[in-house]
């Protein structure tokens, strides 16, 4: 089987859960500490200006929600490299959506905001798909 058709095949056996907003906090929290560790990669499509960017591939440190200023809401995907920690902010998220295959092995999150849409990409550790 090529990668094309077991990608497709994959797409094809998605979960898709909108989260509510007043549960982002709590969620992204839990969806943290299950993901601790896990590679992920952004892909961020700015709907303006037609702009696609993909980051390489890193280790989730975290995701949360911030409130520090509750009129301009941030999500924050930090991850690590190397010996920097990097935040990804996400400003005024308006939707948050999980997606995950139907074994568990690929999951993501798509989070629209003012201007963009970005899918946080993540993989099982190789040692959880090889059941160790």
């Amino acid at each position: 089987m090529s990668a094309r058709s077991k990608k497709r095949q994959i797409k094809e056996h998605v979960s898709t859960l909108e989260i509510p907003r007043e549960q982002w906090g709590k969620f992204l929290e839990t969806f943290s500490r299950h993901h601790h560790g896990w590679p992920l990669r952004l892909e961020t499509h700015d709907r303006i200006t037609g702009e696609k960017v993909v980051s390489q591939e890193t280790p989730l440190e975290s995701i949360e929600l911030d409130l520090e200023d509750e009129m301009n809401p941030r999500i924050n995907v930090i991850v690590q490299i190397d010996n920097k920690v990097i935040k990804h902010i996400l400003f005024l998220p308006s939707s948050l959506v999980s997606e995950s295959s139907d074994d568990g092995q690929e999951q993501s999150l798509r989070i629209e905001t003012v201007n963009t849409e970005t899918t946080v990409h993540f993989r099982a550790p190789a040692t959880l798909q090889h059941g160790s």
